[in-house]
């Protein structure tokens, strides 16, 4: 395997990966690092987990001149969650160099945000709809974004925001350079590539190296009524570090909730019906390791990077098996190995059976054949994961999300602007 110097990195970036202790590239890093520091358009096909923000932001910030004050590179996230990350893993890259990170999102005051903009800075990170809106307000101008990331853009696709996503690269200059970053590579996001991006060059991680490798994967078969005893059960017994339960909907997040706690567990919940303060708080919380057991929606979980997770519980099978292979990307990270466990009922057999077809891996069944519960998840080894952006969170001293989480209501009233809205519209 290569080191991060034969990829072509400067001193800078390297002493700043050393410091946060990345030993080794990552397949995807392995691979895009070079094509796009040899001024290609990628496209990477990546899970998250896989590395791929230091993928696309080392090679951005070699280019990035620290002394020039524009706006010299974008990053497009679906919602604020993964802004914030992004935010500081960049921000962890580029210390070194000297070079401004600034993120934009919506749930926060938009003149504190602007005022950000306007003080320096060289690299924006940000949601599709503030960026939306400080283009309009005449917050942000793009004419010298020479490098633009769409980063998770089949998410932005479910969202809704592929039209806004078009608007905003139209605002940018033709020569620059793009990468998109997608889990999955719906017709639409093909066809924005072809229009938007100069001969793309694909790199793919496979879902199954994704999955198979970290995670130990498990089932539980049993009727809709029983369920919520049998996770009870379930999680009595493999007493996760971090567990996070997957629910399909907002009512059932806050349904199971209710009767896990009847049954003497403590579980926070995440879905799109909450406050941003109150969400905020629940993610700082798990994040720092406050909170054990997160029960939680898809939407609100998007860009929901921790590397701790010890388990995933999909208590409702997920609709596809792109979401499930997304899911349970979540746990297997930094150094550990992970437990993922799937609830089906009798009529549910055939949905487990296309995962496992997708996944090319067997689904044990959980509590026999190896599927015996496991106290204690550890760290396998010592090390720092190399590659893995939630380290740089954990590593320098950012604090932008309880910044967000202190900080007022947002505007309101003004057009254009966006609300304290659930993470899927930020």
């Amino acid at each position: 395997m290569m080191t991060f110097a034969e990829l072509g990195l400067s001193k800078p970036l390297l002493d700043a990966l050393g410091h946060l202790g990345y030993q080794q590239p990552t397949p995807i890093q392995e691979e895009t690092i070079p094509l796009l520091l040899g001024g290609s358009d990628v496209i990477g096909q990546a899970q998250t987990g896989t590395g791929k923000t230091a993928a696309f932001g080392l090679p951005m910030l070699e280019y990035v001149d620290p002394g020039d004050p524009e706006v010299q590179a974008l990053v497009l996230t679906p919602t604020r969650e993964l802004c914030i990350q992004v935010t500081q893993a960049l921000r962890a890259y580029g210390e070194q160099r000297g070079i401004s990170v600034v993120a934009v999102f919506g749930g926060a005051p938009i003149r504190d945000q602007a005022s950000r903009l306007k003080e320096n800075a060289q690299v924006v990170v940000g949601t599709v709809g503030r960026v939306m809106d400080m283009i309009r307000r005449h917050y942000l101008f793009l004419d010298s974004a020479r490098y633009v990331v769409l980063d998770e853009a089949d998410e932005m696709l479910d969202l809704g925001f592929l039209e806004d996503v078009e608007t905003i690269l139209g605002r940018c200059p033709s020569g620059r350079q793009t990468c998109l970053f997608s889990a999955t590579m719906p017709p639409e996001i093909r066809k924005l590539a072809e229009k938007r991006m100069y001969d793309p060059v694909t790199v793919k991680v496979k879902a199954a190296t994704l999955t198979i490798d970290t995670v130990a994967q498990f089932h539980v078969e049993v009727s809709d009524k029983d369920k919520p005893e049998k996770l009870a059960e379930v999680l009595k017994a493999e007493s996760p570090k971090q567990a996070i339960i997957f629910a399909r909907t907002k009512i059932g997040v806050d349904r199971l909730a209710r009767r896990l706690g009847d049954k003497g567990l403590r579980v926070k919940t995440l879905h799109g019906d909450m406050s941003q303060g109150s969400r905020d708080g629940v993610m700082i919380a798990f994040k720092g390791g406050r909170e054990r057991l997160l029960v939680a929606t898809d939407v609100a979980a998007r860009g929901l990077d921790i590397a701790g997770v010890s388990h995933i519980v999909n208590y409702d099978i997920p609709n596809s098996p792109d979401i499930y292979v997304h899911r349970i990307g979540r746990t297997g990270r930094a150094g550990e190995t992970g437990r993922a466990i799937t609830f089906i009922t009798p009529k549910q057999r055939s949905d487990l059976e296309a995962i496992e077809r997708h996944a090319q891996t067997e689904i044990k069944a959980w509590g026999t054949n190896g599927g015996a519960p496991a106290r204690g998840q550890e760290r396998s080894d010592g090390s720092a994961a190399p590659g893995e952006e939630a380290q740089a969170v954990e590593e320098v001293e950012v604090d932008l999300a309880v910044e967000v989480a202190a900080a007022p209501a947002p505007e309101s009233a003004a057009p254009g602007t966006e609300s304290a809205a659930p993470a899927s519209k930020s």
